[in-house]
């Protein structure tokens, strides 16, 4: 049978962090390599999670299960998103593109309508953890929005 590597495997343990020796001390890439990190270590926590509790929404009500499936898929489009922003990041660093064409304003504006609804008021109904899940995905997707925010408005002025 095959043998996955590591990174592939379900742990509920955090992978580790990029060598940081490898960014040679530029202030801005260290920024995005640690925020790069905590990306990648939430959607593998996130990963984890939802895989440990699939199925678990069976015991809510139909409408419970939905929200909680909502949610979910707010939260993994969150991270996905973010973590996309950051790989242009990183690309952009390495020269192979230009800020500018790090930037889609149309998927931005898309992205943003849905990524920003925040509705934990509405879903106690959920575990903790996935609550905890949730937040942390909202509060790093804001932080990566608005540096692409902030880099969209430098290239269209």
């Amino acid at each position: 049978m095959y043998d996955l590597p590591n990174i592939f495997k379900m742990t509920y343990e955090h992978p580790p962090a990029s060598d940081p020796t490898s960014y040679h001390g530029n202030f801005s890439v260290v920024h995005f390599s640690r925020t790069y990190d905590e990306a990648f270590t939430l959607l593998v926590e996130a990963r984890n999670y939802l895989s440990a509790h699939r199925g678990q929404n069976r015991r809510n009500s139909s409408r419970e299960a939905a929200a909680q499936c909502v949610e979910e898929m707010r939260m993994t489009t969150r991270l996905i998103r973010a973590m996309a922003w950051l790989l242009a990041v990183r690309a952009v660093e390495e020269g192979e593109i230009a800020w500018c064409d790090a930037v889609d304003i149309d998927d931005l504006m898309v992205d943003i309508r849905v990524c920003t609804a925040d509705s934990h008021e509405e879903c106690g109904f959920l575990s903790p953890g996935l609550l905890d899940l949730m937040g942390r995905a909202h509060s790093l997707y804001m932080r990566a929005a608005r540096m692409e925010l902030q880099v969209a408005a430098s290239c269209n002025s």
